[in-house]
């Protein structure tokens, strides 16, 4: 069981910099893929958001026709 424990906290400590080597090996720095995951976030985020503001838009303005 100790020994199990003892490689597991090292491959938990190794595992930033393999993620930093890997990075680079894709010949972008890591400040680059944080730009590009944080572009696909927001692009994920607006086309879950779009749709939901276009419903509400459209009952807004289904409601505001029916009063007069």
């Amino acid at each position: 069981m100790a020994q199990q424990l003892s490689i597991t906290t090292e491959a938990i400590k190794t595992t930033p910099p393999a993620i930093v080597s890997l990075l680079h090996a894709g010949g972008m720095t890591p400040s680059d893929w944080i730009t590009i995951m944080t572009l696909a976030y927001l692009s994920l985020q607006i086309g879950l958001l779009v749709p939901k503001y276009l419903e509400r838009f459209r009952e807004w303005r289904d409601n505001r026709g029916k009063r007069s």
